[in-house]
């Protein structure tokens, strides 16, 4: 487990990275759903859209994604080239 802390960290700095983009599409797509059929305040006029969430409008994805891929790839290293 020592030998491999690293990358196990990278690994899942990376799905939580893909968890946090993936809540935040569904409660963009809650949110929609709601504009569309007026129950939201300032619901607007109710056409519903394609949802407009981007990996980089949130700042937590890209750097928890950054962060696991380093680890990942840091352990990685370490344990195959760093030995041999």
């Amino acid at each position: 487990m020592k030998e491999r802390f690293y990358e196990i960290t990278g690994i899942i700095f990376v799905i939580f990275s893909g968890v946090l983009y993936t809540l935040e599409r569904c409660a963009n797509w809650i949110a929609n759903g709601l504009s569309a059929q007026g129950l939201a305040s300032f619901s607007g006029n109710g056409s519903l859209g394609e949802p407009w969430v981007d990996v980089t409008d949130n700042a937590f994805v890209i750097s928890f994604l950054i962060i696991g891929i380093v680890l990942f790839l840091y352990g990685w290293f370490r344990k195959n080239i760093g030995k041999g």
